[in-house]
């Protein structure tokens, strides 16, 4: 199994050479990028599990690296660090979609802790991820043969019926296919 692998992004080259040290000899293949535009350029080139970036950065702040992962690499999660915690920073973090902000000065436990955290989510959200494609494979509408107008009609009716909020009866003879379309209907709706 190939190692976890992080970009770090801080303008203070003392921390960020330390703190990358003390990440590779934890197990970890580490990037480094000194500011905004350079952990652009990183993630350009290779994507990571996961982004650990300061929130203050000489050539803008860590929630603009945030906002690109969001935007581009919506599987990565990011860690915002900062200096200066203050609840609003902190509320902002969590509403900009960081999955945890810390302050420095880092703790190593609690840091590990939080890495931990963010990669345990990351693997439940790729298992689920697989189960729904699974699942959609045996029980979705591709099990349900059917090209002519009246088989199209009823794929219309399954995606509509999917949305409503309303108890759905489906009758008809034995062996007509009545239990698959009820697991097609179900595994549509977000109920």
């Amino acid at each position: 199994m190939s190692k976890v692998s992080l970009l770090l992004v801080d303008d203070d080259r003392h921390v960020l050479r330390s703190m990358a040290e003390w990440l590779r000899e934890s197990g970890f293949d580490v990037w480094e990028a000194t500011g905004r535009s350079e952990a652009i350029r990183q993630l350009e080139r290779h994507v990571p599990d996961l982004v650990l970036c300061d929130v203050r950065l000489e050539d803008g702040d860590g929630f603009d690296v945030l906002g690109h992962c969001r935007q581009n690499y919506p599987n990565v999660s990011v860690i915002l660090i900062t200096g200066y915690g203050t609840v609003e920073t902190g509320v902002e973090a969590v509403r900009a979609g960081a999955f945890d902000l810390l302050t420095k000065p880092l703790i190593d436990e609690e840091l590990m802790m939080s890495i931990n955290r963010a990669l345990s989510q990351k693997k439940v959200i790729e298992e689920n991820k697989n189960l729904k494609a699974q699942l959609d494979l045996r029980y979705g509408m591709d099990n349900i043969v059917g090209q002519d107008r009246r088989m199209r009609r009823v794929f219309d009716m399954i995606d509509s019926i999917a949305d409503a909020r309303a108890t759905v009866l489906i009758t008809g003879e034995n062996g007509t296919g009545k239990s698959m379309i009820a697991r097609a209907i179900h595994r549509r709706s977000n109920r």
